[in-house]
């Protein structure tokens, strides 16, 4: 259950870009998950309202989660393609293997919103 110990991170990061905008209070909190970063959304929505009464600024926080796709790009024929975990990566369009990740793995805050 590490979704505890990040929920815990995002909280501390979003109280102190608040404190230093002057915000009275968050309002929401907007994040980019991606479907390889190994983080259960719903775990995480869970933990982050379990513990976000404790925080002054986002104690009232909404948390949104975007999803984000595997996007991977055959290096030989630059072919761009969807991926999915667990699956041996091999281009649908000239079945090569050697292949870059291109998005998927992320777990970033996109934006809050204050007031």
């Amino acid at each position: 259950m590490h979704e505890l110990s990040i929920a815990m991170e995002i909280l501390e990061i979003v109280e102190k870009e608040a404190l230093k905008h002057g915000a009275g209070a968050v309002r929401k909190v907007r994040l980019k998950v991606g479907d390889l970063s190994g983080v259960e959304t719903d775990s995480l929505t869970f933990s982050f309202d379990a513990i976000k009464g404790e925080k002054k600024l986002a104690g009232k926080a909404d948390l949104l989660i975007q999803r984000t796709p595997a996007r991977i790009r055959c290096k030989p024929c630059g072919a761009d393609f969807e991926g999915r975990s667990g699956f041996i990566v091999s281009c649908p369009e000239c079945e090569g293997f050697d292949t870059r990740l291109l998005a998927g793995d992320e777990l970033e805050i996109v934006d809050i919103e204050i007031d």
